[in-house]
């Protein structure tokens, strides 16, 4: 089969590969749409994965065209997107099915092979199955979208709360979208470029703040009543992103911290005490719910076969993945828009 694979750092090849084979409780997938994640671009630039060689790609769905002798047959011909978390099952964390917590995981397309190919074998328990009504790229954004589901989860969302986002790409985006379908009273979308907040208006945001205005905060409060939200939610992981993030918030206020964290991360003195003193609560998150008993990802499935949730409007390029150099360019580059950028077999 062909594969994009990481050779080493910046080197990554399109090229044949043996295809996988699949191990007891696997079906094999035929991958149809796989995301370009912006973890990927450090994973594949700067920091490597956990070996070499290796397929990136974790945001993927596909078409289920064989299964082990183990596995219902009946799944062949089943479209599924796929839970790349690879869980050891046996520690503390995973016994309470906080598996994104698990001491010893595995992952597609950082510590095991991913999918950007065109074949990749993955356990039963993995897939999340969809009908034919959702297509393979809106299934593809699975993953973005549960990890955003589980920052929701994490908010306390209440219908009459003023919820704040911080971030215009993927997850803050959707994150926004989901706060709007659950019923929150306004949600304000801030980023750092007009192109990007006139993006998020166009997908139905109610208002947008740029934070790089000279009058940013005074903007945000007069959109706030001056009291901030309820809920902000940091979807950057950068300095400013965060220290804006207690700035926002109003009062007794709740934040929840989930953007990867682009470097070190340290508070001035005034910042912090506006935690104390406001009496904050910040969350981190990580990851998304898997659980039997909270599952983003179900949730995520049904929020699309409803139409509760559109994400596919966040789709703002599609590549072929020998193209994948004008693909990851088109990431890669802060002067061409995107917000998510996809493979399509």
């Amino acid at each position: 089969m062909k594969a994009l694979v990481l050779e080493g750092i910046g080197e990554l090849i399109y090229k044949d590969v043996e295809t996988p084979t699949m191990k007891q409780g696997e079906v094999l997938l035929k991958i149809k749409a796989c995301g370009i994640c912006s973890s990927d671009i450090p994973r594949i630039y700067t920091t490597g994965t956990y070996h070499f060689p290796t397929i990136p790609g974790h945001e993927f769905s596909g078409e289920i065209i064989d299964c082990a002798p183990d596995v219902d047959r009946s799944l062949i011909g089943r479209r599924a997107a796929v839970f790349p978390l690879l869980p050891c099952g046996n520690c503390d964390s995973c016994k309470e099915e906080e598996y994104a917590r698990c001491s010893d995981y595995n992952y597609f397309g950082s510590r095991c092979d991913g999918a950007f190919a065109e074949y990749i074998s993955v356990p039963v328990w993995n897939l999340v199955l969809c009908s034919d009504n959702i297509p393979y790229t809106t299934a593809a954004m699975c993953e973005p979208v549960s990890v955003a589901k589980h920052c929701i989860d994490a908010g306390n969302i209440k219908p009459d709360d003023t919820v704040t986002v911080i971030g215009t790409g993927t997850i803050g985006l959707t994150a926004a979208l989901w706060a709007k379908s659950i019923g929150a009273k306004k949600v304000i979308v801030v980023g750092r470029r007009n192109e990007s907040l006139n993006f998020a208006n166009s997908i139905g945001i109610d208002c947008t703040v740029n934070s790089e205005k000279e009058n940013a905060l005074e903007d945000y409060l007069n959109k706030t009543d001056e009291k901030g939200a309820d809920v902000v939610l940091e979807c950057v992981g950068r300095q400013e992103a965060v220290n804006n993030a207690i700035l926002y918030a109003k009062k007794g206020g709740r934040i929840v911290l989930t953007g990867n964290p682009y470097g070190d991360i340290t508070f001035k003195k005034d910042i912090y005490w506006k935690v104390l003193r406001n009496e904050l609560t910040v969350t981190g998150t990580w990851n998304s719910s898997y659980k039997s008993t909270v599952n983003n990802w179900k949730e995520t499935i049904a929020a699309f076969e409803s139409g509760s949730l559109d994400t596919a409007k966040l789709i703002t390029q599609k590549f072929r993945l020998e193209d994948f150099e004008e693909a990851l360019a088109t990431v890669r580059d802060p002067k061409k828009f995107s917000v998510k950028v996809m493979f399509e077999m």
